[in-house]
């Protein structure tokens, strides 16, 4: 059976990823800051970034997101080993998500999806990321004509 302690380990490593995942989809990189270790290292090789800091990743995700304007990275399928003061976690991902393409009207409907593997290290402010490496195994490209926002004169009929 679970302890209290497990469960509530369990919880917070949890909400991290989550918390991970709202901040890439919603522009607050900056929040890596706050959900890692001051030495974390995050690895998005397989999608063609860096493995480096946490400065690292925040530059590269701030340059490269501005070319994908809708995502909705959901981070699933968690399975946590934890072992004191650490823990390890091994995650899919799916990511449906839109690219713009220099000179090319509308988006190109880019999905994609992987693996994350991620070490957490307990700090005196909680459970942090100290290592997140990002497997991508799969992606396709469809073009597609997307609609306007919500509120632009587009209506559905």
């Amino acid at each position: 059976m679970n302890s209290e302690r497990a469960v509530a380990d369990r919880f917070a490593l949890d909400d991290l990823l989550t918390a991970y995942a709202v901040a890439i989809d919603t522009d607050q990189v900056t929040e890596l800051t706050r959900l890692a270790t001051a030495d974390a290292v995050f690895d998005y090789q397989s999608s063609g970034g860096p493995r480096g800091s946490v400065a690292d990743a925040q530059q590269w995700l701030e340059k490269s997101l501005q070319m994908v304007p809708v995502r909705a990275h959901l981070i699933v399928n968690r399975r946590f080993d934890i072992h004191g003061d650490t823990a390890v976690a091994e995650a899919h991902f799916f990511n449906p998500m839109s690219v713009r393409i220099p000179g090319q009207k509308g988006d190109m409907w880019n999905p994609g999806g992987g693996y994350y593997s991620v070490n957490f290290r307990r700090t005196d402010k909680g459970w942090r990321i100290s290592e997140l490496v990002m497997l991508q195994t799969w992606r396709v490209a469809v073009a597609v004509h997307t609609a306007g926002k919500a509120g632009d004169g587009h209506h559905a009929s």
